[in-house]
């Protein structure tokens, strides 16, 4: 496919536990169902340990130790989760590539292990294009994804929709990199 054709968003995220084991997902596989719900089940104290871990391709590369939390205790940060979600160009539509991975998110959101859990998924972009534009598409992403998710089966209850932008760009040091266009998805309560 032309890469020109296709944009990737990428389900960006946090503070998961435990290992730090990087999940990494290839081109031609999805993370399961099981693997998103055991990221976004993870309790506050294994929160904590400043590991990440990505459901996406290259993400074991990318994978970072937070430095050391200060000795007082620190507020659990909220888990969230890394995927690769593919966009066509310019646009907010999720393109076909990414229907299996949109799919599984979609039952893991659902399933009884995070019914007590609502998600905030968060648009945002690389820094080609002005900042308004880039805030606008961030938004329709985010709200695309939204929209997915409540189709299939997530009560749209649980789920809010924001857009960053270019705000909180993964990679600073190459504002136009692919990894900087992303939606995170971010689970709180429960």
């Amino acid at each position: 496919m032309n890469i020109g054709m296709m944009v990737r968003g990428v389900l960006v995220g946090a503070l998961l536990a435990g290992t730090g084991t990087a999940f990494a997902q290839d081109a031609q596989t999805a993370p399961s169902v099981n693997s998103i719900i055991d990221s976004l089940k993870v309790e506050g104290a294994e929160q904590a340990t400043g590991q990440t871990r990505a459901l996406r391709p290259g993400a074991a590369s990318m994978a970072t130790t937070a430095p050391a939390p200060a000795p007082v205790a620190q507020p659990a940060k909220p888990a969230s989760i890394n995927m690769q979600i593919n966009f066509d160009f310019n646009s907010d539509r999720i393109s076909g590539s990414s229907e299996r991975v949109m799919a599984n998110l979609a039952a893991a959101l659902s399933s009884p292990q995070l019914q007590s859990r609502n998600f905030t998924v968060i648009g945002h972009t690389d820094g080609k294009g002005s900042a308004a534009y880039n805030k606008a598409l961030s938004d329709r992403r985010a709200a695309s994804v939204r929209r997915y998710l409540i189709d299939n089966g997530v009560s749209a209850a649980r789920l809010r929709a924001v857009g960053k932008g270019e705000s909180e760009l993964l990679n600073a040091n190459d504002p136009n990199a692919a990894e900087n266009r992303r939606v995170e998805i971010l689970a709180t309560g429960g």
